[in-house]
C-alpha cells in the first residue's frame, strides 16, 4: 500500500480530483475556470516534477512548461475577478 502513495501517484490523484471539481463546477454553475482547479493542478504537476527530481530523472520540460502555463492562467483568472 505504501507504494501506491508515491509522489507521482499523489500528484496524479490531485490532478484528477481537480478535474472532477472543475467538471462539477462547469456542469452545476458556470463555464469559468475556477482558481481552485488551477491551483490544485499546479500542486499536482509540482509533485510530478519533484518526484522526477528525487528519482534523479532528466528534467521533463513538458511538466515544467505546463506548470508555468498553469501559473500564467491562474494569474489571469485572479486578475480578471
Amino acid at each position: 500500500m505504501a507504494d501506491f502513495f508515491t509522489l507521482v501517484n499523489v500528484g496524479l490523484i490531485i490532478i484528477a480530483l481537480a478535474w472532477l471539481v472543475q467538471l462539477y463546477h462547469v456542469v452545476k454553475t458556470d463555464k469559468n475556470i475556477t482558481p481552485f482547479f488551477i491551483l490544485a493542478y499546479i500542486v499536482g504537476v509540482s509533485l510530478l516534477v519533484v518526484s522526477g527530481y528525487i528519482a534523479k530523472l532528466p528534467v521533463s520540460y513538458f511538466e515544467l512548461g505546463t506548470l508555468v502555463m498553469a501559473a500564467v492562467v491562474l494569474v489571469f483568472v485572479l486578475v480578471k475577478k
